[in-house]
C-alpha cells in the first residue's frame, strides 16, 4: 500500500486535471475573499509564500499591492508554466507541502491555499514541520480550508480512491506554544457571509508564530 498515494496522482495527473477545470474561474477571482482577509495583516517587501498556489493568481495581489517578493508550490505542471508565463515577476515552482525547497525561516507569511483537504493523512505531520520550518519567527501563517468542527472524510469526486479531509487545520498548529490565533474568516463558495449549513463554509484563519512568548517564566520564591 503507497502512503502517498494522493501526492502521486496530484503530481502525476490531477494536480494538471484539477487546474484545467478551475483555469478560468481563478483567472476572473481578481479579488478573493481570502485575499482581502490577508492583505490586512500584510506589509511592503515582506517574502510570502503560498502552497497550492496554482498559476499564482492570487499572488500577484499581494506583489501588486504591497510589492512583496512571493513564492508559490503546486503539484500542477500546467498551472506553474501557465503562471511563469503570465507573472514572471513571482517565483514558483511545482511541488508539494511535505517538501518545501526553502532554507529555515525564510518567509515573513506562509499560506496554504486550500490544499491541506487533500493531502495524505501520513504525510500530514510533515507538512505542518515543513511550513513551521519555512516560517520566520514572528512570522504569520494563513490557512485557508473547509471550515468545520467535525473531522469528517469523503470520497474525491473526480479520481477513484482519494479522499477529501475537512477539519480545523489550525489546531494542528495551535497545539505547539509558539503559535497564536490572530484572526478568523467564515464564509462559502456561493456567499462572503457565515452560512448556517457546516459542510458549505470555508474558513481563513490566521495565526502568529513567535517563540519568545510562547512560555511564562518560572520564577522561583525564596
Amino acid at each position: 500500500m503507497s502512503f502517498d498515494k494522493q501526492k502521486k496522482y496530484f503530481l502525476d495527473s490531477e494536480g494538471d486535471q484539477w487546474y484545467n477545470r478551475n483555469s478560468e474561474v481563478l483567472d476572473s477571482r481578481t479579488n478573493n475573499l481570502d485575499v482581502k482577509f490577508y492583505q490586512r495583516y500584510i506589509k511592503k517587501k515582506l517574502k510570502i509564500l503560498e502552497i497550492g498556489c496554482s498559476a499564482g493568481d492570487k499572488l500577484k495581489e499581494f506583489y501588486k499591492d504591497f510589492e512583496c517578493e512571493c513564492y508559490g508550490i503546486d503539484p500542477s505542471s500546467k498551472a506553474i508554466n501557465r503562471g511563469k508565463e503570465k507573472y514572471p515577476y513571482l517565483n514558483l515552482q511545482k511541488g508539494t507541502a511535505d517538501q518545501l525547497p526553502y532554507t529555515d525561516e525564510f518567509f515573513d507569511f506562509v499560506i496554504f491555499g486550500f490544499c491541506l483537504c487533500m493531502v495524505d493523512r501520513t504525510l500530514l505531520s510533515k507538512t505542518v514541520f515543513e511550513a513551521d520550518r519555512v516560517l520566520k519567527n514572528g512570522g504569520f501563517l494563513g490557512i485557508s480550508d473547509f471550515d468545520t468542527k467535525i473531522p469528517t472524510v469523503r470520497s474525491y469526486k473526480h479520481v477513484s480512491g482519494l479522499s477529501t479531509y475537512k477539519i480545523d487545520y489550525s489546531i494542528l498548529f495551535l497545539s505547539f506554544p509558539h503559535f497564536s490565533l490572530v484572526d478568523k474568516y467564515s464564509f462559502s463558495h456561493t456567499t462572503d457571509k457565515f452560512v448556517e449549513d457546516p459542510s458549505e463554509r470555508i474558513g481563513s484563519i490566521l495565526l502568529y508564530k513567535n517563540h519568545e512568548y510562547a512560555y511564562n517564566e518560572f520564577i522561583e520564591k525564596k
